[in-house]
């Protein structure tokens, strides 16, 4: 009997997570430094007002750098709350962070609701892996999948090398996202086949789908 895209999920999510513990600090640690490059790069390319982030993991692309760089390049920069429920609610970073579920750090601010997503330019997405259709693979709880329901702009997933895929399987609930950028020495900006928009973004970091 085929394997269900469930438990296909499953044993993808341990080989990746896997992959993530063995590699060497200072491989993280370059992939990170041309990760945030280039999504600076990119928010800047698109005059993005307000973006929604998430505050990785240490295993997650982007490490403690992340969200002071993306709040120094925009005016407003939302991080989520895991509800109750696994939602996501929203609160506005102003440099205070608190510990929240399954060890993420989380904004104290004033909770904004989970329909603030809505508002803003830009979704700046974790996921262990992506795929050319633009199938996300996330840790396993659903939460961004129900946040990104609710937003018309554009996702952009960071990624390690070797996490853009062929295949992620897929179960009717996941929400396709427009573009993964992976951390490579020359960071590779791959636009999905999910890509709602006409590529407006002009940067140096060229689509490896474009023709970069």
């Amino acid at each position: 009997m085929p394997e269900s895209p469930k438990t296909a999920k499953t044993d993808l999510r341990t080989h990746l997570r896997s992959a993530r513990r063995r590699m060497p600090a200072e491989v993280r640690a370059a992939a990170d430094t041309t990760l945030i490059a280039a999504l600076i790069d990119l928010v800047l390319a698109m005059s993005a007002r307000a973006i929604a982030s998430y505050f990785p993991l240490p295993s997650e692309p982007g490490g403690n750098r992340l969200v002071g760089e993306l709040a120094r390049v925009t005016p407003r920069l939302l991080l989520p709350v895991v509800l109750d429920d696994l939602d996501l609610d929203w609160a506005e970073h102003d440099g205070r962070l608190r510990p929240g579920r399954f060890g993420v750090s989380e904004p104290v601010g004033p909770r904004l609701g989970v329909a603030a997503i809505a508002e803003v330019d830009l979704v700046v997405a974790p996921a262990l892996a992506v795929d050319r259709a633009g199938v996300r693979l996330g840790q396993g709880g659903g939460s961004f999948d129900r946040a990104l329901v609710r937003t018309a702009a554009p996702v952009l997933v960071p990624l390690f090398p070797g996490e853009l895929l062929d295949e992620v399987p897929a179960e009717p609930h996941d929400r396709r996202v427009t573009a993964a950028l992976i951390g490579y020495e020359s960071p590779h900006l791959y636009w999905t086949k999910a890509a709602p928009m006409p590529h407006h973004w002009h940067s140096k970091y060229r689509s490896a789908n474009d023709g970069g």
